[in-house]
C-alpha cells in the first residue's frame, strides 16, 4: 500500500508542471502527507485541467464506511467498487516522494520506514480515482506490484503516470496495463528514514533525512 507520501511543491509550481489552472486553495508543502488530509488533485482532460483539494480516503458503504486509501490498479477494472470511477472519475495526485515500511526480521523488531524519490528529483503524478459524497470530493491512490528498487522494502508501489500520458490517463484513453511497464521502469532512489514519520504532526523536510 501507499500510506504516506510527500509533496514539497506549491500550487503554482504544480499548475505550471501539469499545465493546469484552478481556484485559489489553502495548501502548504508537506513531507508527511497522511490519509484524511486535504491534498492537491489534478482533474480535467487534454485541453482543460485544474488542480484543487480533495480528502485522501473513501468511506464506501460497501465496506461499512471503513476508510479506503488505496486500490490495486491491476485489479480495479474487475472490482464493482472502482469500475465507474475508472471510466469517469480518474485523477492524478501530484507528489515529490513516497514512503514504505520494511517489515522487521521478527515480531520484536519494528518496521523500518524508507523514503523513495525519482532519481531526478521533482514532481510526478500518482494515478488516482475520485468520488463525491455529500458534495465533498475524496480520492484514493492506485498501486501496482513493486519494481526492483521498491520490492526489497514492500511488495506494492504507487502507479506513476508519465507526464506525457497525463491527458490520456485523465480521459480514460489508456488503462493501467498500458502504463504498468513504463511506470515500473522509472528510476528511483531509496534510503532509510527516522520512525518520526509515524507522527502525523511532523511534516517538515527533516522527515526525509537519512536515518
Amino acid at each position: 500500500m501507499c500510506g504516506r507520501y510527500a509533496n514539497s511543491e506549491t500550487i503554482p509550481v504544480m499548475r505550471a508542471h501539469f499545465d493546469a489552472g484552478g481556484p485559489d486553495v489553502d495548501w502548504q508543502p508537506s513531507w508527511n502527507i497522511c490519509p484524511t488530509r486535504q491534498i492537491p488533485v489534478l482533474l480535467g482532460d487534454e485541453s482543460s485541467r485544474r488542480i484543487g483539494l480533495m480528502r485522501w480516503g473513501w468511506n464506501p458503504a460497501a465496506l461499512n464506511r471503513r476508510l479506503l486509501i488505496n486500490c490495486r490498479g491491476e485489479e480495479a477494472q474487475d472490482k464493482r467498487l472502482f469500475q465507474a470511477a475508472l471510466v469517469r472519475r480518474r485523477c492524478i495526485v501530484p507528489a515529490t516522494g513516497f514512503y514504505e515500511w520494511q517489515p522487521g526480521a521478527d515480531k520484536k523488531t519494528r518496521p523500518q520506514p524508507f523514503a523513495f524519490m525519482p532519481a531526478t528529483p521533482g514532481l510526478f503524478g500518482i494515478a488516482g480515482l475520485w468520488d463525491s459524497v455529500g458534495g465533498t470530493g475524496s480520492v484514493i491512490l492506485m498501486t501496482v506490484p513493486a519494481n526492483e528498487m521498491v520490492a526489497p522494502v514492500h511488495d506494492r508501489m504507487p502507479l506513476v503516470i508519465p507526464l506525457a500520458d497525463t491527458g490520456r490517463w485523465l480521459t480514460a484513453e489508456v488503462g493501467v496495463s498500458d502504463l504498468l511497464d513504463r511506470a515500473q521502469a522509472m528510476d528511483w532512489r531509496r534510503w532509510p528514514i527516522s520512525r518520526a514519520i509515524s507522527d502525523a504532526k511532523k511534516e517538515g523536510p527533516e522527515i526525509m533525512a537519512p536515518a
